[in-house]
């Protein structure tokens, strides 16, 4: 038998989906105590005071803003879950991005290049597909598609790339800048990676014809 909530919460998803944030914004106010549960116990000791649950929610709301459009209902309990794949996903990557940065590994030394330098490493990084076949004309090519690409992303993706990516600020200084935990840009940078490996085109190993 549907219960009130369940028939409250498909009306509220088909309002979101049809582009109504308010609705969307209803709905995920609806899930956040359950969502908060499950990511109850899931951040490592060590990490407390560089990543917390809130910050997790906070970008998992934002993807979900990004992406409701492409969500696919497959019964009642599917939102949940889906958000829940999106939390834990988000955790993942800042979680595996603290531990590399812990390392020293979490990019290319980039501090002493010039921009264009640190923008074609990041390009390599988001190995993305160009027509052009000699190495030299890709090469250009990708960096202005890249640029392009970057200035469409939403206003905190894009200071995360210009700032980490580009300019080789540390992630404590882009942290404080955005307001934000060290944890938290961390999943805004790998966000903002998706997103302009989608803008700019699919994997490719097109960057050997580069060496």
């Amino acid at each position: 038998m549907r219960g009130a909530a369940q028939d409250r919460d498909e009306d509220l998803l088909a309002q979101a989906q049809a582009g109504n944030a308010d609705a969307l914004a209803q709905l995920l106010e609806r899930h956040a105590p359950r969502l908060r549960r499950s990511l109850a116990g899931t951040i490592p000791r060590r990490w407390q005071t560089l990543l917390s649950i809130d910050d997790v929610m906070q970008q998992t709301f934002a993807d979900a803003f990004l992406d409701i459009a492409h969500f696919e209902s497959r019964g009642a309990d599917s939102f949940a879950a889906w958000l829940a794949i999106i939390a834990r996903h988000n955790l993942l990557n800042a979680l595996k991005a603290l531990e590399s940065e812990k390392r020293g590994g979490a990019r290319r030394p980039i501090h002493a290049r010039a921009k264009d330098e640190s923008t074609f490493a990041l390009l390599e990084v988001l190995a993305v597909t160009f027509s052009t076949p000699s190495g030299k004309a890709a090469r250009a090519e990708g960096l202005g598609a890249l640029q392009a690409a970057i200035k469409r992303l939403p206003a905190n993706y894009s200071t995360v790339v210009e700032l980490y990516d580009l300019d080789g600020r540390p992630v404590d200084e882009v942290a404080r800048q955005l307001k934000r935990s060290p944890g938290a840009v961390f999943m805004l940078r790998a966000r903002a990676h998706r997103m302009l490996a989608q803008l700019m085109g699919s994997p490719s190993m097109f960057f050997s014809a580069m060496s």
